[in-house]
């Protein structure tokens, strides 16, 4: 077996020696390998969490609360079978909270949620809520701004199963509070994540949620 030149031996000791410190930088992101932010990547896409990770300005992120899309179709699918127009509770559920730190200091968080809404299709034409809501389409109302934070998503969602009234009673309400997030972003990831969710809901008619942040009209 032909013998390594010992000039060549220390070259490839010294490569290896590189190549496993600039492994060691990119295995210091461990917590944007985690589970949880993996799936909050499937929930609300990848690109769009980078997007997010970017904009807070950290990559030292923790995430929690996240199931996935079914799970939460599932859940939500349940509730409005057993719900009754005097049900005006309705359980919350977080598909992702994400916190970025810097040093033991956080400097960012985002939240995105999803529960049946306390407001019903009828309350969108009174002239108090059309202020805060506007029609996007026949199934879906948009809160462009709730407050500074916050992006809402309205959506209807007949399941089969429920009362006849639970359409138009009990619409599905999406939201994404993040206060360091443009209003663009914000809507990437509260139209994805409505889609994860309604696509794999039975609903009768499935709620259309465009790709683009609809233009004021």
């Amino acid at each position: 077996m032909a013998m390594v030149p010992k000039a060549n031996q220390l070259i490839l000791v010294a490569a290896l020696a590189i190549g496993g410190l600039l492994s060691g930088c990119s295995g210091g992101d461990d917590r944007a390998d985690s589970p949880q932010l993996r799936q909050c990547k499937n929930l609300l896409g990848s690109g769009n969490m980078n997007s997010v990770v970017d904009a807070i300005g950290s990559s030292d992120v923790e995430a929690s609360g996240t199931p996935q899309a079914d799970v939460l179709a599932d859940l939500l699918t349940k509730e409005a079978k057993r719900w009754q127009k005097s049900d005006l509770l309705h359980a919350p559920y977080t598909a992702c909270r994400m916190s970025a730190f810097e040093g033991d200091r956080i400097i960012g968080t985002v939240d995105v949620s999803v529960k049946w809404s306390v407001l019903s299709l009828r309350m969108m034409d009174s002239p108090q809520i059309s202020r805060t809501w506007r029609r996007v389409n026949d199934s879906l109302f948009l809160a462009p701004e709730a407050s500074p934070a916050r992006l809402q998503l309205l959506a209807v969602c007949a399941v089969p199963g429920a009362i006849a009234s639970q359409p138009s009673g009990l619409p599905l309400q999406f939201e994404v509070a993040a206060k360091d997030l443009g209003t663009e972003l914000r809507w990437e990831l509260l139209s994805t994540f409505a889609r994860s969710v309604v696509g794999e809901m039975d609903c009768e008619k499935r709620p259309v949620v465009p790709s683009a942040l609809p233009t004021s009209g």
